[in-house]
């Protein structure tokens, strides 16, 4: 992918994916899985996996950008230093990795009444 500064076309809301379509520099779309974004030394970084095809790019890679603008323009630009993008990608994987162990420990507080309700608590019992 280029260096080039991309900016947010649409997330496709119909489906209730985490597919957003950016548009580059010279109007090509491109489609990607919102991974997360993330505050890191208070600036905004977006990290994104492709949902398609692209020349470049791994298709398990994380591509993350910074988020500069206001709410109503954001603009994604890479991220030029080497140095600053391995913390923020450290940075993802560590919050990453905390959601998952948050999300792991609320399934393990699932009580019997959760067990009736929760169709995603692996302590359901079908009845």
């Amino acid at each position: 992918m280029s260096d080039n500064e991309l900016k947010e076309v649409r997330q496709d809301e119909e489906e209730l994916s985490d597919i957003v379509e950016l548009v580059d520099e010279q109007n090509v779309v491109r489609k990607f899985y919102h991974v997360g974004t993330i505050d890191y030394k208070n600036e905004w970084y977006v990290g994104f996996q492709a949902a398609e095809e692209i020349e470049g790019v791994d298709p398990d890679e994380l591509v993350i950008f910074k988020i500069e603008g206001d709410e109503d323009d954001e603009v994604l630009k890479p991220i030029e230093d080497e140095a600053l993008l391995e913390e923020v990608y450290e940075e993802f994987c560590r919050q990453l990795d905390e959601e998952e162990a948050a999300d792991e420990a609320e399934l393990l507080d699932c009580d019997e009444n959760c067990a009736r309700c929760c169709n995603q608590c692996p302590a359901r019992k079908d009845d």
